[in-house]
C-alpha cells in the first residue's frame, strides 16, 4: 500500500488541467488590436519566444546592433503573437501529425488530442458527470461536453465514476517505466502512466466494433500504422512526435509547457514509426485516414526510406480532399532530396534562426539554419532553432490559424490556396551583405525566391489580414514534369509537355504565363515566356488540367548561366527552372500566385552523355533505394538488370535488343501491405479495404492495389534449387522474403513472413511477449538486409541468411523451412537496450569447419549516449553450436548515434578478406565517425571500448617498433584534394574491399562526412565557408591512405557500398560511388576521375552501382548501373571490361550477397596491373588551409577507451562535438 500522501499527489497530477480556470490569465485570448507586447494579453505559458513575436527581444548589454535588412522586417518572428488576436484556431480543425506517435503523459497535450465520437456514441462509451449522469452541450457536442468547454476531448470523462476513484495496491508509473513508481492509480489509468490521457479512453472504450463505419475499428484517438492498431503511442519514448504535437497545438494558459502556435487547434496523432524515419506505405496508409477524417492540416516532419507510388498517390487524394501537407525538407545542410518532399502537392518548410548564442545578442534572425536542407523544391522557411522538425511543427500551426482564420469569415480554402498564400505572403529575404563576393557572412539570397529561404520566412499576421481582406490568390500548380526529373533531348521523344493547373474562381478574371529560366534560382530578368501570355481569362474557366499550359523543347534550351554559391562542384549546371505565373484580377486589387518546377536538361548545347546506354535513364514510378544486380536471367548468355523499386516492382531488363526491354513475367509485384491484403491479412492485423479512400479506389480515391510492400534491399540471384538455372531473392521493408524463378513465379513455400511484433503491454507488470517493441527493446517486424546465399549446412545447396528487425538473424531452406540452430538473437551483454539490426550478413568460414560463420552488427546501443554499437560473429550452427558466439565476440566499436534506425548502433554491413595472407578470412569492420579496423577471426579481448589487439596490417616501423591498423582518418593522402587539416569520419554507409593500388593486398574504402562538416552542421545561424563529403580509402599492406585519398565529392554517401572496378581501362580499379548530391563517381587511388566521369543523374543515390557487360558487345565491355531515389535507372558503357579487374560488383560483393572479397566473381579479375599503381608527382597544389578544431597529425600507436584522448576515442568524440548535435537539436527536449 502507498502512502496517503503519494495518493494525494498522484490525484493532484490527474487534476492538473482542472486546475487550469484558477490559474489562467483573464487576457487569453487576446481581444482583435490587443497589444502583444502587454504580458496581460499572453496566455500564462507564454514567454515571448523569439521566432512567435511581432518585434524584437530584449537587447543583451553589449550587443551589437540589428542588421539593418531585420529592422525592415520589424520583427525577430513570425507575428505569431498578432495572429492570436485574430484567432487562436478552432476545435473542428484538426492537425493530423503523422509521426513516431503520442506519449499520451504530456500534460500539455492530453486535451488537445482529437477524440472520435463516431467510435463513443455508444451510451456507455460517452462520458458521465460526476453524479454518473449524462453530459450536457449542444449540437453534435450533446451528451459528450461534461465541462461546459465547448470541446470534447479527455477533460471530459475526469470526473466519471468508472473513472476518477483511487484502486488502492496498484501504482501507476511515470514515464511508462516501471522504476518510476507514482503512486496509486485512478481507475480509468489503465495505461498506468499516473494521468488520465486518450489512451486509457482507447483501452476502456475499444469493443472491437466499427462504431462510425469509417474502415477503422475503434479510432477513437487516431491510430497506429506502424504496428497497425488502434493506440498511436509512443512505445520506445523517442519523443519526436510528442513534440512535433507541442510545436502546433500544444495547449495555452494552463501554466505548463509553452503554447503552440494553433493552440485553439485539435491534433490528431498518427503512428508510422519509431522516430521520425519511417516506410512511406505507412506515412500514405496515415495521409489517408487524416484526408478521410477531416484533418485540414498534415503535418509530417519525417524522412521516409523511400518513395512509393502509393505515397504519391495518397498525398495527391489529401490534395484533392483539401488537407494541406507540410513536409519538412530535412537535416543535413544538403541538397539532396528528402522523401517525401519532393512530391507534388506539397508545403516544404526548413529552418531560420537568430545568429548568436541567444536572441538577445543576434544581429539577425533571419540566418539560414545550418541543421536544415536546402534546395529548389523549397517552398517556406519558418523561424526555429530545431531544424526543419521544428519548422514543420511551427508550420502546421501558423496553418491550423490559417484555415481557423478561414473557417471564421466562411471561406472554404482550396489546398492550393493555402498554398499560395503562405508564399505569396512570407517576409522574402533578400540581404545584399549575402551576396558579396569575399567572405559573407550569411547564405545567399535574393529578390524572390532562392534555394536557401524558398519563397520567404512565414508571416502569420499577414496571413491573417490576407483572409479577412479575402485577397486569395490564384491557385497555380504544376503536376508534369516532376520534380528533378533528368530530361535528355536526345531521347525525350518530344517536347516537355508542362501539365498543371491555373484557376482564380474568386476573382473576376486572371492572366497567366509560362516562363522558363536557366539555373535554379534565376534572377527575374533570366526568365523567358514559353508561350505568349494569356490574358483577362474569365474566372469561370480552367486552364491546364488534362491540356498542356505550355510546352518546351530540351534541344533548343541553353543552360548555361552562372554557377550559384551552392552549386560550386557543377551540381545545378544543368538545371532550368519552369515557372508558372498567374494574377487574380478582383474589384480593387490584384493578388499574384506561382508555381515552379526545376529538372535537368542534358542536350547537344550543354554535351550529350555520349555513354548512356540507348532507352535509358527508365522511369521507374517510385524510388529505388535498392541496389541493381547484373545476373543471366533469361539464360541467353548475356548478364541482365535485376532491380526493385519502392513501390514493390521487381524488375528484370534485358539489353538483348539493344535497349532496356522487360523480361515476360515481370515486373514481379510483392504482396499488398498490411491493412490493404484481401487474402493474405493476418488474424492481427485489421483490414482498412473498407476506408472512404479504398472503397472509392480509383474512382476519385486511392487503388489499393498500388499498395505493395517495399522492396529497399539489393537482391540475390543463384541457383537454390539445383536445376541449373537461377532464382532471384529478395526482402521487403515490412519482412517478406520473397523466391521467384525466372519467369516471376513464386517458389513452393514463398513468400514467406517474418513473426509479428507487437508493442509491448502498457501495463509494465503484465506479461510480455519474448519479442515486442518498447522503451527499452527496438524491435520491429521488418527487414533491410539483402539475402546472403550460402551453404550453412554442407549439404551442398544455399541457404537465404538474412537479418531482420526483430534483432535476429535468420537462416531459410530452399524449401522455406527454418535450419536449425537458427534464429539467433543478436544481444551485447554490454547494454540493457537490444534492438533491431539493420545490416546485411557478411559469410565467411572463420573457425576451419567447413560451415560458414555469419558477422553483423546491430542497431543496440552502448555507452554513454549510445557512442558505440556491437559487432557478433556467430558460429554456422547458430544455437545448435556450444557457443553462438565465436570467443571474444561480439566486440565493441566506437559508432556515434546520429539518427535513428539508419545510424545508430552499428549498421554497417562489414566485409572480409584474406588481408595477411594467412589463407584465413580477416574483418573489416565500420562504425559512425570512427577509423575503421581490420581484425583476426579472433580478435582478442577487450576491457571496454578500446581497439581490439588483434588488428591489421603490421607494419614495422623504421625504429623497429610495431604498427597495428590504420592511419588516423586525419592523415591524408599526399595527392588528395581534399583541405587540410581535417578529419576523415565514416559515416551512413557501408565498406568495401578492392586491391586499388595492385600490389597484391586488399585496400578498404570507407566514405562518409569529416570534421569539417560536423562543424558546420553545428554552426546555427553562422555561415559555414566550406564542409567536405569524402571518400577514403588505406593501403591493407601499409595502413596509410591511399596517395589520392580521401576523394572529395559534393554530398552524403548515405546507405551506399563502393562498387570497385576498372572502368577507365587502363588495368587500375576504380571506385564507383553515388551521392546525394546528383553524381556517380568513379576514381582510383591517385584521386582521378576514369574518362566520362563523374556521371549526372540529378537524382539522389543511395543505391550501390552494380557493374557487368550487359549488352554482350564483343568487347566485353563493362557496363555500370544504378538507380537513384528520384526513380530512375541509368546504365552507362564504359571503357573498361568483363575481363579486366572487377573486384566488388554490386552491393555486398557479390550477387549472393556474402560480402566476402574471397568469394570468386563469375567475371573479371582481383588483380590485372603489371605493377603496382604509381601516381604522377606532378606537384599539387598547395592546400587551401581551413581552420578547425580536433584531429591528429600523427600516427597513433596506442587507442584509449571511448572518450580517451586517442585514435578512435578522439576521433568518435570529434564528431559528437558537431554531427551528433543535429540529432540533439532535431529532437531538442521533445521527450
Amino acid at each position: 500500500m502507498k502512502s496517503p500522501l503519494l495518493r494525494a499527489w498522484s490525484l493532484l497530477s490527474l487534476a492538473v488541467v482542472a486546475t487550469v480556470a484558477v490559474r489562467a490569465h483573464a487576457g487569453w485570448p487576446p481581444a482583435p488590436g490587443a497589444d502583444m507586447k502587454d504580458k496581460a494579453n499572453w496566455p500564462n505559458d507564454f514567454r515571448a519566444r523569439w521566432n512567435y513575436i511581432s518585434y524584437f527581444p530584449e537587447r543583451t548589454p553589449g550587443a551589437r546592433p540589428i542588421d539593418p535588412f531585420d529592422l525592415k522586417l520589424g520583427a525577430s518572428g513570425m507575428s505569431i503573437d498578432r495572429a492570436w488576436t485574430h484567432t487562436i484556431g478552432r476545435p473542428d480543425v484538426k492537425i493530423a501529425v503523422i509521426d513516431s506517435g503520442i506519449e499520451w503523459d504530456a500534460a500539455d497535450l492530453v486535451n488537445k488530442a482529437a477524440l472520435n465520437m463516431g467510435e463513443l456514441k455508444r451510451d456507455e462509451a460517452k462520458p458521465r458527470t460526476k453524479e454518473d449522469t449524462a453530459c450536457g452541450g449542444t449540437g453534435a457536442l450533446a451528451g459528450y461536453d461534461c465541462n461546459g468547454d465547448g470541446v470534447f476531448n479527455v477533460a471530459d470523462y475526469r470526473d466519471d465514476p468508472r473513472i476518477a476513484p483511487v484502486v488502492p495496491g496498484e501504482p501507476c508509473f511515470k514515464d511508462h517505466d516501471k522504476s518510476k513508481p507514482g503512486g496509486d492509480r485512478i481507475k480509468g489509468d489503465l495505461n498506468r502512466n499516473c494521468i488520465l490521457d486518450p489512451g486509457d479512453i482507447i483501452l476502456m472504450f475499444s469493443d472491437g466494433v466499427d462504431d462510425d463505419a469509417n474502415g477503422y475499428t475503434d479510432d477513437i484517438c487516431g491510430w497506429d500504422f506502424f504496428k497497425n492498431d488502434n493506440d498511436p503511442y509512443d512505445d520506445t519514448r523517442f519523443g519526436h512526435g510528442t513534440g512535433e504535437a507541442r510545436d502546433s497545438a500544444a495547449e495555452a494558459n494552463n501554466g505548463d509547457g509553452e503554447p503552440g502556435v494553433c493552440p485553439g487547434c485539435m491534433f490528431i496523432p498518427l503512428r508510422v514509426g519509431d522516430s521520425f524515419i519511417g516506410d512511406a506505405n505507412d506515412f500514405a496508409k496515415a495521409v489517408i485516414y487524416a484526408a478521410d477524417s477531416g484533418a485540414k492540416v498534415i503535418q509530417e516532419a519525417l524522412g521516409t526510406v523511400n518513395q512509393s507510388a502509393f505515397s504519391k498517390a495518397a498525398i495527391d487524394y489529401a490534395y484533392n480532399k483539401g488537407a494541406l501537407i507540410v513536409a519538412s525538407m530535412a537535416d543535413e545542410n544538403s541538397r539532396h532530396h528528402n522523401m517525401p518532399a519532393t512530391a507534388n502537392h506539397v508545403l516544404t518548410v526548413h529552418s531560420i534562426r537568430y545568429n548568436e548564442g541567444n536572441p538577445g545578442q543576434a544581429t539577425t534572425f533571419v540566418a539560414f539554419d545550418t541543421c536544415s536542407n536546402y534546395g529548389a523544391h523549397l517552398s517556406l522557411s519558418v523561424s526555429g532553432t530545431s531544424c526543419s522538425s521544428e519548422a514543420t511543427g511551427r508550420g502546421s500551426g501558423i496553418a491550423g490559424l490559417l484555415y481557423s482564420a478561414a473557417a471564421d469569415e466562411g471561406i472554404t480554402l482550396t489546398t492550393e490556396e493555402a498554398i499560395q498564400l503562405f508564399k505569396m505572403e512570407a517576409d522574402d529575404i533578400d540581404i545584399a551583405d549575402s551576396r558579396v563576393t569575399e567572405s559573407p557572412k550569411y547564405y545567399y539570397s535574393h529578390a524572390g525566391f532562392d534555394q536557401r529561404f524558398g519563397y520567404g520566412r512565414a508571416n502569420a499576421l499577414r496571413l491573417m489580414e490576407a483572409i479577412k481582406a479575402r485577397r486569395i490568390p490564384p491557385e497555380v500548380d504544376i503536376v508534369s514534369p516532376e520534380w528533378f526529373a533528368p530530361i535528355h533531348a536526345d531521347r525525350a521523344g518530344g517536347p516537355i509537355q508542362i501539365m498543371g493547373r491555373v484557376a482564380a474562381s474568386r476573382a473576376k478574371s486572371y492572366d497567366f504565363k509560362v516562363q522558363w529560366a536557366p539555373g535554379v534560382q534565376p534572377a527575374e530578368s533570366d526568365y523567358r515566356d514559353v508561350v505568349a501570355p494569356l490574358t483577362n481569362i474569365p474566372a469561370s474557366t480552367v486552364s491546364g488540367g488534362a491540356v498542356p499550359l505550355a510546352q518546351l523543347d530540351p534541344a533548343q534550351i541553353d543552360t548555361t548561366h552562372p554557377r550559384d554559391p551552392d552549386s560550386q562542384l557543377g551540381e545545378n549546371d544543368r538545371s532550368i527552372s519552369i515557372r508558372i505565373r498567374a494574377v487574380a484580377h478582383y474589384d480593387s486589387f490584384d493578388v499574384p500566385g506561382e508555381a515552379r518546377r526545376v529538372v535537368s536538361i542534358t542536350n547537344e548545347k550543354n554535351g550529350l552523355d555520349k555513354d548512356l546506354l540507348p532507352g535509358f535513364p527508365i522511369a521507374l514510378g517510385a524510388s529505388a533505394e535498392a541496389s541493381p544486380k547484373l545476373a543471366d536471367i533469361d539464360g541467353d548468355g548475356v548478364r541482365d538488370i535485376v532491380v526493385p523499386d519502392s513501390s514493390g516492382k521487381l524488375h528484370v531488363y534485358s539489353m538483348k535488343t539493344g535497349t532496356a526491354v522487360e523480361l515476360p513475367g515481370f515486373p514481379y509485384l510483392t504482396r499488398p501491405i498490411d491493412g490493404l491484403a484481401k487474402d493474405l491479412g493476418e488474424p492481427t492485423v485489421p483490414s482498412y479495404l473498407a476506408a472512404p479512400a479504398y472503397a472509392a479506389g480509383a474512382q476519385g480515391g486511392v487503388d489499393p492495389a498500388v499498395a505493395r510492400e517495399s522492396l529497399k534491399a539489393a537482391p540475390a540471384v543463384a541457383d537454390l534449387d539445383g536445376d541449373g538455372k537461377p532464382e532471384i531473392i529478395f526482402t521487403s521493408w515490412p519482412g517478406s522474403i520473397y523466391v521467384i524463378n525466372t519467369a516471376g513465379q513464386d517458389l513452393p513455400g514463398w513468400p514467406k513472413r517474418l513473426p509479428l511484433v507487437p508493442s509491448c503491454p502498457h501495463d509494465p507488470n503484465a506479461p510480455q511477449p519474448e519479442t515486442c517493441m518498447d522503451l527499452k527493446r527496438g524491435y520491429a517486424r521488418g527487414s533491410y538486409s539483402a539475402p546472403v546465399i550460402v551453404d550453412m549446412n554442407k549439404d551442398g545447396r544455399p541457404e537465404i541468411v538474412i537479418s531482420a528487425f526483430d534483432g535476429k538473424i535468420w537462416v531459410f531452406k530452399a524449401d522455406a523451412s527454418v535450419l536449425e540452430g537458427f534464429p539467433v538473437a543478436l544481444v551485447s551483454p554490454k547494454s540493457d537496450t537490444p534492438s533491431r539490426i539493420m545490416a546485411t550478413p557478411t559469410a565467411a568460414d572463420l573457425n576451419g569447419d567447413g560451415i560458414p560463420e555469419l558477422i553483423s552488427g546491430s542497431n543496440q546501443l552502448i555507452g554513454g549516449g549510445g557512442a558505440a554499437g556491437p559487432v557478433f560473429v556467430v558460429d554456422g550452427r547458430g544455437n545448435a553450436a556450444p557457443s553462438v558466439y565465436l570467443p571474444n565476440w561480439p566486440m565493441t566499436m566506437a559508432s556515434i548515434k546520429l539518427f535513428p534506425v539508419v545510424a545508430e548502433g552499428m549498421v554497417a554491413s562489414q566485409a572480409v578478406a584474406d588481408f595477411d595472407g594467412d589463407g584465413r578470412p580477416d574483418i573489416l569492420i565500420q562504425g559512425n565517425g570512427s577509423r575503421p579496423i581490420v581484425v583476426q577471426a579472433d580478435p582478442g579481448g577487450q576491457q571496454r571500448f578500446e581497439e581490439p589487439p588483434n588488428r591489421l596490417p603490421i607494419v614495422q616501423n623504421e625504429d623497429g617498433t610495431e604498427q597495428k591498423g590504420f592511419d588516423a582518418t586525419s592523415i591524408f593522402g599526399e595527392r588528395s584534394k581534399a583541405f587540410t587539416p581535417d578529419v576523415m569520419f565514416p559515416l551512413f554507409s557501408h565498406p568495401s574491399i578492392g586491391d586499388l593500388d595492385q600490389d597484391g593486398v586488399p585496400d578498404i574504402i570507407v566514405s562518409g562526412g569529416s570534421l569539417s562538416l560536423a562543424g558546420a552542421l553545428a554552426g546555427g545561424g553562422s555561415r559555414a565557408e566550406r564542409a567536405q563529403q569524402l571518400i577514403a580509402a588505406w593501403s591493407g599492406k601499409t595502413g596509410r591512405m591511399l596517395p589520392g585519398s580521401p576523394i572529395l565529392v559534393e554530398d552524403y554517401t548515405f546507405l551506399v557500398n563502393h562498387a570497385i572496378a576498372d572502368v577507365s581501362g587502363d588495368e587500375y580499379p576504380e571506385i564507383i560511388t553515388g551521392t546525394g548530391g546528383y553524381f556517380l563517381h568513379a576514381a582510383d587511388a591517385c584521386g582521378r576521375e576514369a574518362e566520362g566521369f563523374p556521371k549526372f543523374t540529378n537524382g539522389w543515390i543511395a543505391a550501390t552501382a552494380a557493374v557487368g557487360d550487359i549488352d554482350g558487345d564483343p568487347q566485353k565491355s563493362l557496363e555500370v548501373v544504378v538507380g537513384t531515389r528520384d526513380g530512375w535507372l541509368f546504365a552507362w558503357k564504359t571503357k573498361g571490361t568483363a575481363n579486366g579487374p572487377v573486384q566488388w560488383e554490386s552491393f555486398h560483393h557479390d550477387n549472393a550477397n556474402t560480402g566476402n572479397y574471397g568469394t570468386k566473381l563469375d567475371q573479371g579479375t582481383t588483380q590485372r596491373a603489371a605493377k603496382p599503381l604509381e601516381c604522377p608527382v606532378d606537384e599539387k597544389p598547395a592546400d587551401e588551409r581551413f581552420e578547425v578544431g580536433g584531429g591528429c597529425a600523427c600516427r597513433v600507436e596506442s587507442h584509449g577507451a571511448l572518450g580517451g584522448t586517442g585514435g578512435a576515442g578522439a576521433l568518435a568524440s570529434a564528431g559528437l562535438l558537431g554531427a551528433a548535435v543535429v540529432l540533439v537539436r532535431r529532437r531538442r527536449a521533445r521527450a
